[in-house]
């Protein structure tokens, strides 16, 4: 398994596109539109990264997609029926999906400059949708909910510069790691077809993980720039998601001693995404499986504000994701909102 995961890797000029994501960005999909970029934003905020011993972050993540849009342009459910049912076939459209995410990250120090962070994601995915059948009668339905173990991922982080161990203004640092197969990826519906890519819990893919994060502190203005990479690999049952990209651009206010507001802006970029096999492909009957409708460039603006609990290394956090622009290919359901929760604790 390694060795194929190394000649996939290598398949990929992972190095040219890693060096255009620190000099001009843009996300993250796969599992839904944030993937890992939420968790490790999550992660480098809250403190717990920079915890003496070892940090835990527990997140919570509820994620609201209902729009469908069409390159930029909002369309309805029955848009999209009409524009591609014929009389004789059946074809089937989302109207609604929900994916809640809670995720487990630890932080361990190995050194002064070495850092293992590991990431355990529980997820739960529900989805409504509405099916024309051939002879013209529109229905709509729900498909059984979805949940249990994500994809775990494991992270090595170097810091390259800091100017203090403890409390630093300054701080560079960067991290490459991998994202394992544990999420199971062959679920099937009651006509044994595989469930929708994007609804599995897993990718059934090694893939690898790169980030990079500087953070400037002039108290009680705090900003970080977090990027993210992630190099998609084809998985077991012969689907690939589209390569990722993620920018977090966070400014942090310290209004008091234990409260920050937060200002993020997000930018996330995914790639086309391939089934090399064609399991999870019906193009004539369904939307969602249907690879011309993958890849997406999405920007969001998410306010936030963070409470530190007194004379403990534990902080509380609350965010929101809006979107303020969303340009996709084909046909896709978009993400309306996203709620994270976040606590934290370092020792």
């Amino acid at each position: 398994m390694p060795s194929i995961y190394l000649k996939n890797l290598i398949k990929k000029p992972f190095l040219a596109l890693f060096i255009l994501l620190i000099v001009n960005s843009n996300q993250v999909h796969a599992l839904g539109e944030c993937g890992l970029a939420c968790c490790l934003a999550g992660a480098t905020t809250s403190g717990a990264t920079t915890a003496k011993n070892f940090g835990l972050v527990v997140q919570y993540e509820y994620s609201d997609m209902e729009t469908i849009r069409h390159g930029t342009d909002s369309v309805s459910p029955d848009d999209v029926l009409n524009t591609f049912w014929s009389a004789g076939n059946m074809y089937v459209v989302p109207t609604r999906m929900t994916m809640e995410k809670l995720s487990f990250i630890g932080a361990y120090p190995i050194n002064e400059r070495w850092q293992v962070l590991g990431i355990v994601p529980i997820q739960r995915n529900r989805m409504d949708m509405r099916m024309r059948n051939p002879a013209g009668m529109t229905m709509n339905m729900t498909m059984d909910t979805i949940s249990g173990l994500g994809d775990v991922a494991l992270l090595g982080q170097y810091i390259a510069y800091t100017d203090a161990p403890i409390r630093p203004t300054e701080r560079l640092t960067m991290g490459f790691g991998v994202k394992t197969p544990t999420g199971k990826n062959n679920e099937r519906a009651a006509n044994g077809n595989f469930v929708h890519a994007m609804m599995q819990l897993g990718s059934g893919s090694w893939d690898g993980l790169f980030t990079i994060n500087y953070m400037k502190a002039n108290y009680p203005f705090v900003t970080q720039i977090n990027a993210f990479y992630h190099l998609t690999t084809e998985g077991d049952e012969g689907y690939e998601f589209g390569d990722q990209i993620g920018l977090d651009l966070l400014f942090r206010y310290q209004v008091s001693s234990f409260v920050n507001l937060g200002l993020d802006f997000n930018a996330i970029h995914t790639a086309k995404d391939k089934d090399h096999d064609g399991q999870y492909s019906r193009p004539a009957v369904s939307m969602l499986d249907n690879v011309d409708n993958t890849g997406l460039t999405s920007l969001f603006i998410s306010p936030g504000i963070q409470y530190k609990i007194p004379d403990t290394g534990g902080s509380v956090e609350l965010k929101y994701q809006h979107p303020v622009y969303q340009d996709v290919r084909g046909y896709q359901q978009v993400l309306d909102g996203r709620w994270l929760a976040t606590v934290a604790w370092g020792w």
